[in-house]
């Protein structure tokens, strides 16, 4: 895990360089375009909805980003953490984040591009557009398993409320079933616009999560070691354990190698980068300077909420924080209970829009590829005309989907796949995007 963190190190350390050797470019006076961008696939312009608002924009930033990651903050501090390194990092990354959003927005301003990868096509070349739609196929695969994963874990936990015998094997029928009997159908449908009510109820889980967290933290529930009912309840390796009090010098000044865990974590729970675009040109009368308002204040609102979150898990248990946050919980927790069911519903719903942009994404990827190879008859060309045609829709969706389940029961930690992601894919995607201002901008499209 630390050295798949160091990853995003050395890539922002590289971007940094870049970006500092790198003339600045003045703005371009082209015509802004009007079709909005899709926001995951930047596939072609939709007609455009009506604009939104600075506040309306600042919400819809907050309901994009804020994510299942939200669950794995408490894990990264509990790694080798203390507070105040963590509150830094916390608002570092955040900072970080947040410019490098914006500095996509302005990019969109410069060059008149509407998508993340039409302003890649702009600044790095059209050689290069499919890396775009490579890391946005990563991005999208990794949630989708992390999705799987929590629905298994959130079956598992709820299973074994209602009185069903639980196995090691549990998990793993749980999440095969809800692929088969939820996930799939979900998948494969065409039109997506019934599941617009899902960003709301998405929305309202991280809420309900962040407040029983807090009152969880606060009332004690908690502490007292076994004489707390719920605390009895527990397996060893979840019950809280502090090995450092909060105000004792390594309590507060904690800070290793370790680290790294939580700045992957952060990296994941903030990247929402390749949906920039789409936010600038659906802003009313945007302009840079709008843009940075609704950027900068719904950044700010993201560095509060997780921090909050990740201070309050681990002032709950400390060094046993488990990745997934509700593992922590009591199952007899009636607040918990209810966190589980909110997060399920979410995600259950959410998981079919991950894998839209999967599979857009790796269908684009696939198309630009086989334009490379000159050889008509080459096997490798036909494979990737085979999965980028419109015929093949239904056996990739199943073939991701077969992928998907079998890592997420494989892998019983969603911590691996999240420290693992936010490392490599939070680096390249969020940090590399200071290239787009300080590469040349009057390349030919």
């Amino acid at each position: 895990m630390v050295r798949a963190s160091a990853a995003s190190v050395a890539l922002l350390l590289c971007a940094c360089v870049l970006a500092a050797q790198a003339e600045p470019r003045p703005a371009l006076a082209i015509a802004r375009k009007t079709p909005r961008a899709d926001l995951l696939s930047a596939k072609q312009p939709r007609p455009q909805p009506p604009q939104s608002s600075v506040t309306m924009t600042i919400v819809q930033i907050v309901n994009n980003v804020a994510g299942a990651g939200i669950l794995t903050l408490g894990a990264g501090m509990a790694a080798g953490v203390g507070w105040i390194p963590a509150v830094l990092i916390c608002v570092l990354v955040g900072a970080l984040s947040g410019y490098t959003f914006f500095l996509i927005g302005a990019a969109c301003d410069m060059t008149g591009e509407t998508s993340f990868k039409g302003l890649w096509s702009r600044t790095m070349g059209k050689e290069s557009t499919w890396l775009v739609d490579g890391s946005i196929t990563l991005v999208c695969l990794s949630a989708a398993i992390i999705y799987s994963g929590i629905l298994g874990d959130v079956a598992t936990s709820l299973l074994s409320l209602s009185g069903v015998t639980t196995t090691s094997s549990t998990r793993t029928l749980a999440i095969c079933a809800l692929t088969v009997a939820v996930l799939t159908p979900l998948s494969l449908l065409k039109d997506l616009s019934a599941l617009a009510f899902t960003s709301a109820i998405g929305c309202g889980a991280i809420l309900y999560t962040a407040l029983f967290v807090a009152v969880r933290a606060l009332d004690g529930s908690y502490h007292g070691g076994d004489a707390s009912a719920f605390v009895k309840s527990l397996p060893a390796h979840l019950k809280p354990s502090f090995h450092h009090t909060w105000s004792s010098a390594k309590g507060l000044m904690r800070l290793d190698a370790k680290a790294l865990v939580l700045i992957s974590n952060l990296g994941l729970a903030f990247i929402a980068h390749y949906n920039a675009p789409a936010f600038y040109s659906g802003l009313e009368d945007a302009t840079p300077g709008r843009f940075a308002i609704a950027v900068s204040i719904a950044f700010t609102i993201l560095t509060v909420l997780y921090t909050f979150m990740m201070g309050l898990a681990y002032a709950t248990f400390g060094s046993n924080t488990a990745s997934n946050l509700l593992h922590n919980y009591a199952e007899a927790d009636v607040l918990a209970v209810l966190g589980r069911v909110a997060t399920g519903a979410s995600i259950l719903f959410g998981f079919p829009l991950a894998m839209l942009g999967l599979r857009s994404s790796l269908s684009d990827m696939c198309s630009g590829l086989s334009t490379k190879i000159s050889n008509k008859d080459s096997p490798m060309r036909f494979a990737l005309v085979k999965v980028a045609s419109p015929e093949s829709r239904v056996p990739l969706v199943l073939s991701l989907l077969a992928l998907i389940t079998f890592v997420a029961c494989t892998l019983t930690d969603i911590g691996v796949i999240v420290g693992v992601s936010g490392a490599l894919l939070g680096a390249a995607v969020v940090y590399l995007s200071l290239i787009h201002i300080s590469e040349p901008t009057r390349r030919t499209p």
